[in-house]
């Protein structure tokens, strides 16, 4: 727990409303739960004020009159002052002052606080970190890293060299410009039934969680970025790249070398072809090619319409050499040739 006072003079901010109260969580300004403390990171973030249920927002003097919630008053975010407290929280979170290999398999490391279900099989060189929560009938294969706090559901498969849980890419302007990473300090969860491939990376969220969902599989090479949710029995296919904020729903196919840029949403049971970039919002039931991405009919169409352009500049006759003599000659006339 850290009390309100404590955090606004981290911040050097200013208290409206209650200073007595304390927190022991930090969350989204979407969360769906009461309680926590919520922090607006961007302009885009002022439009979930009136929606947020946090008991504490850190964010500008505008906010105070679109929210009941305690807020402390600052006029920048300043990357320094707010990895302080992230960091302290973190640690506090998944326990990492207190760190020690409890595994008894070779070659395994298993950290502390962690949780693991029944008939669960880790191979030479796995790295289980601190408040990491595993189910039942789990196999984590050579050389995978689960970073601390992630949350694994029942019979999952991650397969080799797969790094579970890493920072979020997500940064901030210090006062000389330079970029400051924002610290971490959400989580990856990956629920049932969910197989992960070879050389995967899932980046945890930065305040939130980064979910996989119930039955998806993921093929090797893919990575997911900070906050992504992936809904239910999605395939991903090779070298998939999602960047921060993105929504799969449910029941997705996403093909080989597809890239979808941050904060949109992907409708459920849609389709999105090999090397598509996706750069906006899609309904359920897409059909998605080419870049930027559009509907497989239309982009098929256009391709088609180019295609005749080319095939009907290469049926036009030739000029004659007697009319590229007469257009050489013009020009050498006006430039005294």
């Amino acid at each position: 727990m850290i009390k309100v006072t404590d955090i606004a003079t981290l911040l050097n901010g200013v208290v409206k409303g209650n200073p007595e109260l304390s927190i022991d969580s930090i969350v989204e300004l979407t969360h769906p739960s009461p309680g926590g403390l919520a922090i607006v990171r961007q302009p885009s973030d002022l439009k979930k004020i009136k929606r947020c249920l946090a008991d504490v927002i850190i964010g500008p003097e505008s906010i105070c009159q679109d929210t009941s919630a305690t807020v402390i008053i600052i006029d920048r975010l300043k990357a320094e002052d707010i990895n302080a407290l992230l960091t302290w929280y973190k640690v506090q979170r998944y326990r990492l002052d207190d760190q020690e290999n409890t595994s008894e398999i070779a070659d395994v490391y298993i950290g502390k606080h962690t949780t693991i279900g029944d008939n669960c099989h880790f191979k030479p060189g796995v790295k289980i970190m601190n408040g990491v929560t595993i189910g039942n009938n789990v196999a984590i294969h050579a050389n995978t890293v689960i970073k601390e706090g992630t949350v694994i559901g029942d019979n999952v498969t991650i397969d080799s060299n797969c790094s579970i849980g890493n920072y979020s890419f997500e940064y901030l302007n210090d006062e000389k410009g330079q970029y400051v990473r924002l610290e971490s300090v959400g989580r990856v969860i990956i629920e049932n039934n969910v197989e992960i491939g070879c050389n995967n990376a899932i980046d945890r969220g930065t305040l939130g969680d980064t979910v996989i969902g119930l039955g998806t599989k993921l093929d090797n090479l893919i990575q997911i970025g900070h906050d992504v949710k992936i809904g239910q029995n999605c395939l991903l296919v090779s070298q998939v790249g999602i960047a921060g904020w993105t929504i799969i729903e449910d029941n997705v196919l996403i093909h080989g070398q597809v890239g979808i840029t941050g904060g949109v949403t992907i409708g459920q049971n849609s389709r999105i072809k090999a090397q598509a970039g996706v750069t906006r919002s899609c309904p359920a039931n897409s059909h998605l090619s080419g870049y930027p991405a559009r509907e497989t009919n239309e982009y098929l169409k256009t391709l088609a319409a180019l295609n005749n352009l080319v095939k009907s500049r290469k049926k036009q006759p030739a000029a004659s050499q007697q009319a590229v003599d007469s257009q050489l000659s013009w020009l050498r006339r006006i430039f005294n040739l």
